[in-house]
């Protein structure tokens, strides 16, 4: 009898193990060869697919400049000498070509000038001025002629590219390099220039009296590819830029502008496409979205044709990842994942010959009992005569788990509907946020900028005259979108700060020249207004290392508040003291003070101090101290706020000094 029972247990035991090890390594087989695809597929379709939403991000900011552009050409044309030396043709005329190059200068444009109805160019503003040519052969300029409006990205000769700016046929000039897998080429120089540009006629009445035409050079812009990687690959530092994501623009197949780099580290223009992609791109007009050759690597890409205005393929725009960072990634996880499932199987083996000769029948109960448990069923006490000590102990405290599962059953039910209602409301609000940020950066920007642009037309009579009531009303209405633009501003710089992207990307900053002058410049209208006085004593040698449009941020938001918060006809200085390693900068504000006990929740998010204040203040957003605060400190300083309730007011703050000043 004994005999009997050993050789059936023993039975039982082997048909568990073998069938247990069956199962394990059929299961294991089967995993491993459909993980290694899953992995393999999944992580570079995912990136190919990520490239390609990347390229439309890319165009998109492509078309954010060709709209920049037309903006800057609607101002031009409202300029009234401009309009006035149209009208009576009296060329050349200096105060023209001075606003053109003043206009050229301010908006970052290579190049802006004005053609006679007839096509003849009469004034440029960019040296050496040159006159006197004729541009009907530009289908941008011709078309602006004939009544349109248009932007769009052209060709042009070396010959009128140095006409329209000294040193611009240079800067265009390319010498092409020896690439792996280009087409054969017979030709080894690029001397044409590929630009962005827009024309606008000028019109009195019905009548075309000339046309505004400008735009800046693509060649060796690499402002604008560093610019286009750093949004759409969210990275900063133009020499990492590689390792994550690159960006090229081409003049035929040939590299203008680029982040690529080449294998001495030197940005690859020169440089061709590959054979397949031109062929495409530029043969037959369509996208590319694949893995390619890209001068000394394979990279994931995206490229897709550029067309001028005539729609004939120019070019083409390219984004890209190193290919070799995703195979890597993909060997890697496949290996470990083949590791980690032999280890299981010969972890599973030996473990499944030990417990095997003791989950026989108490393991067929237990799993009788888990049957019922699963179904919702509350089973009998699980219980076996002559069972080992540890399968005792398992059915002992799987019975108590039995219990303890349907006591907290309930309990579990309602705490699990509370936390389902809690989520959905945390969801909801946090979808609401997005959806708001979202708005504000997509939606609000453009059509800000927009306003702004004609409300400036309109208050300066650019467009005709205004009464006084007329007047009074744009002064209100401008008020009023300068406080838009400074709550979207700050929502974003709230954004970027929550995300953790404010990140400053610092260089040498005159701090008179590109932040004081243009923001006091800017709010000039409103001190107007209210009848304020600008003391700037910031000198012409106070240099800072810093993030240039930051550091702008926190003179806007803190003259802003002095401008918002001060006494009506009151005085706003403005001072800058070296120190060894920083400059001490103060922003001073007669008005009614800060009462001692706000001051230590003045930099605390969505704090605003309006009940203290006159009933003629502005209601802010409560993030621009917040803001400024993070930004100071991002770049190493401080900032503390000094005030005398009823008189002053003065925040104090340092930057790093540059180490060259």
């Amino acid at each position: 009898m004994i005999k009997i029972l050993s050789n059936t247990f023993q039975t039982i035991r082997s048909r568990l193990f073998a069938g247990f090890i069956v199962l394990v390594i059929i299961f294991s087989i089967l995993s491993a060869f459909i993980g290694v695809r899953l992995i393999r597929n999944r992580v570079v379709e995912e990136a190919q697919t990520r490239v390609l939403t990347d390229l439309e991000s890319a165009w998109s900011l492509g078309r954010s400049e060709l709209e920049r552009i037309e903006v800057i050409l609607r101002m031009t044309t409202g300029v009234q000498i401009i309009i006035d030396a149209c009208s009576t043709m009296t060329w050349p005329d200096q105060a023209v070509q001075n606003r053109l190059e003043m206009l050229r200068l301010d908006f970052g444009l290579d190049f802006l000038g004005i053609v006679s109805p007839r096509g003849q160019v009469m004034v440029r503003g960019t040296p050496p001025y040159n006159t006197g040519d004729f541009r009907l052969s530009n289908p941008v300029i011709l078309r602006a002629l004939r009544g349109e409006t248009l932007t769009s990205i052209e060709l042009m000769s070396g010959e009128d590219l140095e006409r329209e700016q000294a040193g611009l046929a240079e800067k265009a000039f390319l010498v092409l390099e020896e690439t792996p897998h280009a087409k054969p080429t017979l030709k080894n120089e690029e001397t044409r220039g590929m630009v962005l540009m827009g024309a606008m006629p000028i019109k009195q009445g019905a009548e075309i009296i000339g046309v505004v035409y400008g735009g800046f050079l693509l060649n060796r812009n690499f402002a604008k590819v560093d610019r286009i990687a750093e949004v759409v690959f969210q990275q900063k530092d133009p020499q990492s830029m590689a390792a994550r994501g690159t960006v090229t623009i081409f003049l035929g197949d040939t590299r203008i502008t680029t982040t690529v780099r080449d294998a001495s580290g030197n940005r690859a223009i020169g440089t061709r496409v590959s054979r397949e992609v031109a062929d495409r791109v530029l043969e037959n007009g369509q996208r590319w979205g694949d893995r390619a050759f890209v001068v000394n690597d394979w990279y994931l890409t995206a490229y897709d044709p550029i067309r001028n205005s005539q729609g004939e393929v120019i070019g083409m725009l390219y984004v890209g990842i190193l290919e070799r960072p995703y195979t890597q990634m993909v060997r890697g996880m496949i290996w470990r994942y083949v590791m980690l499932s032999l280890l299981g199987l010969a972890v599973a083996m030996v473990l499944a010959f030990f417990i095997a000769a003791r989950i026989a029948e108490p393991l067929h109960r237990v799993s009788l009992a888990a049957q019922k448990l699963a179904r919702g069923e509350k089973p009998e006490a699980v219980t076996f005569a002559h069972a080992s000590h540890e399968t005792t102990a398992l059915m002992e405290n799987f019975n108590k788990m039995v219990v303890t599962l349907f006591e907290r059953e309930a309990s579990l039910k309602e705490a699990n509907e509370k936390l389902e209602e809690t989520n959905r409301s945390l969801n909801s609000l946090n979808r609401a946020y997005m959806e708001t940020v979202g708005f504000i950066s997509h939606e609000l920007k453009s059509p800000l900028a927009t306003i702004m642009n004609y409300v400036y037309l309109l208050r300066e009579q650019k467009l005709g005259a205004v009464t006084e009531k007329q007047t009074k009303a744009l002064r209100n209405i401008d008020q009023s979108i300068r406080r838009v633009v400074e709550m979207v501003r700050n929502y974003l710089s709230l954004s970027r700060l929550e995300k953790g992207e404010l990140q400053p990307v610092k260089t040498r900053v005159d701090v008179l020249r590109e932040i004081v002058t243009p923001v006091l410049d800017s709010l000039e209208v409103v001190a107007q207004n209210q009848q304020m006085t600008f003391v700037n004593s910031v000198g012409p040698d106070i240099h800072i290392h810093a993030d240039l449009s930051m550091i702008r941020e926190v003179f806007e938001n803190l003259i802003g508040n002095a401008l918002k918060y001060g006494r009506e006809g009151g005085v706003i200085k403005i001072s800058a003291q070296p120190a060894e390693d920083v400059v001490r900068f103060r922003v001073f504000n007669e008005g009614d003070g800060i009462m001692s006990e706000k001051i230590d929740m003045l930099f605390q998010k969505f704090t605003r101090l309006e009940d203290d204040l006159a009933a003629r203040k502005q209601r802010g957003t409560g993030l621009g101290l917040f803001i400024t605060k993070h930004i100071i400190s991002a770049h190493g300083g401080e900032i503390h706020v000094e005030s005398k309730q009823g008189e002053w007011t003065e925040f104090i703050f340092t930057l790093p000094r540059d180490k060259e000043s």
